[in-house]
């Protein structure tokens, strides 16, 4: 009798089936996860190393200047510490063997200058800048820990007395020290200025070692990211591989064992995917089986009437056997094509349409009333005036299978009542009869495709109600199977969402 579907068999699950194992050999497109991980990894480890190498340049030019400077004022307190005051006048004590020593250096060329505070040369290198008097270079204060220790007999004062300069002497750039001691009193300048050698090639040296570090480090980080990255891509590989591997009818889950975690979820969706897939498919074949089925009987029927015709035994018997043949033959078709319509449910909504209720079930009023004046069953029907969004022609479809159904299982004498309204935002859609009605245990069943009760009387392919709750559901409706009016007979109501009322007109 009523009939239904054991799924929802998408008809084009065949080729999404075969989409899967086609995709691994499609040409690749959009963004390589490769680049994007190089990107990410490149730039802060190029922006780091920049960084460093500014930092790096800064900390061994301020470590080498430091501890030059050092010995440049360890120099300068040494020719201080020689100072003395005879009669009043102020004397170094350096002999000839002894400033030999002092200027000794296999690098540099180191020179001095000492003076009175009234500007008179001591001893030293008389052109030796600055050759200003006190106050013409702006002093650069040393901490305390950094001075050395105070020589005997020589008060230091208090007060910016240590000065350190970069200038040019006999082309040649030069960094000094100007020292500002008191001897019994008396107040003299120092200064000592070498040349650049030996703290050029301690920063070079310096920045040579850091240099070779960064260019060890870069080696590292280069070796990371392209064998870290392809070993760890090393999985996906594997994935793709795998799926590569497989014939368009493998559509079995992959094994989450050996994906990594941070692609499990993504696996598992495709999972999900396949395994719905494989459902479709099955459904599909199961659906070819069936309709093969069912097509062949009326098929056979029809061969045997043509038979009977070439035979020239053409009464009105053969006639009409032949007639029904073809129209059940005709039912059948439509039929299919109206299941295959309503299961794309995901496209009904996109080219949907208003479809006025009352008018589509007066067009169709006059052959209902037909088949129930031929088989003696009175017909009802309660209608308002209700709009649905839809499609027209299953939406038709919908209405003329539970219609016939109805009249087809209700026996002479009985009554097939359609009532049609609107209830709130829903439109309500009952078909009842008081015929033989369907078991509890049966009314679910009834919607899968060809399933027939086994008590059916009448002729039927078992698919009307299949099809319903296809264009049931592709508008977003629900359908279900209940008892008839007093509990005899059977009731199929349908909920289908109401178009909104037009806004009432106001002049």
């Amino acid at each position: 009798m009523r009939t239904a579907s054991p799924g929802n068999a998408k008809a084009g699950a065949s080729a999404a089936e075969a989409g899967v194992g086609n995709a691994a050999r499609e040409p690749e497109a959009g963004t390589s996860l490769r680049r994007s991980l190089l990107r990410a990894l490149v730039v802060p480890i190029l922006a780091a190393l920049f960084t460093a190498s500014i930092f790096g340049y800064g900390a061994a030019e301020k470590v080498v200047s430091t501890a030059y400077d050092q010995s440049l004022l360890n120099l300068a307190n040494g020719i201080a510490n020689r100072a003395r005051v005879d009669n009043g006048k102020i004397t170094i004590g350096l002999t000839a063997e002894a400033e030999a020593l002092l200027r000794t250096d296999t690098v540099d060329r180191i020179y001095f200058r000492v003076r009175d505070e009234e500007g008179r040369i001591i001893a030293g290198d008389a052109d030796l800048p600055p050759p200003e008097l006190p106050g013409s270079v702006s002093p650069v204060n040393v901490s305390e820990a950094a001075l050395p220790e105070e020589p005997v007999g020589v008060r230091r004062p208090k007060g910016p007395e240590i000065s350190f300069f970069d200038g040019h002497f006999r082309d040649q750039a030069i960094r000094g020290v100007r020292f500002h001691p008191t001897v019994d009193d008396h107040g003299i300048y120092v200064t000592v200025a070498e040349t650049l050698g030996k703290r050029r090639g301690a920063i070079r040296d310096l920045l040579l070692g850091f240099g070779l570090a960064v260019l060890l480090l870069l080696a590292a980080a280069a070796a990371v990211v392209r064998y870290g990255i392809t070993y760890g891509l090393a999985s996906l590989r594997h994935l793709e591989a795998q799926l590569a591997e497989r014939s368009g009818q493998d559509l079995a889950p992959v094994d989450l064992s050996r994906v990594p975690l941070e692609i499990r979820e993504l696996v598992r969706a495709l999972n999900a995917l396949l395994t719905r897939l494989r459902e479709a498919n099955t459904a599909q074949r199961q659906f070819l089986q069936d309709a093969a089925h069912q097509l062949r009987t009326p098929l056979a029927g029809l061969q045997v009437q043509i038979e009977l015709l070439r035979s020239e035994q053409t009464d009105q018997t053969v006639s009409n056997n032949l007639r029904k043949s073809v129209k059940r033959l005709t039912r059948l078709a439509n039929q299919l094509l109206a299941l295959a319509r309503a299961e794309a449910g995901q496209h009904l909504m996109a080219n949907a349409s208003v479809v006025d209720l009352a008018k589509l079930l007066d067009e169709m009023l006059d052959e209902w009333l037909r088949i129930a004046d031929e088989k003696s069953i009175g017909f009802g029907l309660q209608r308002d005036l209700s709009t649905i969004t839809g499609d027209p022609t299953l939406i038709r479809e919908l209405i003329a299978n539970l219609v016939d159904n109805a009249l087809k299982y209700t026996p002479a004498g009985g009554q097939v009542t359609l009532r049609c309204e609107r209830v709130g935002d829903v439109v309500e859609i009952d078909v009842s009869d008081n015929g033989p009605g369907i078991p509890e245990h049966e009314r679910e069943r009834v919607f899968e495709r060809f399933h027939r009760l086994p008590d059916a009387t009448a002729t039927g392919s078992g698919l009307g109600l299949p099809i319903a709750r296809e264009i049931v559901t592709g508008h977003g409706g629900a359908i279900a199977i209940g008892s008839g009016p007093n509990g005899k007979g059977t009731c199929v109501a349908v909920r289908l969402p109401a178009m909104p009322a037009p806004a009432p007109f106001r002049p």
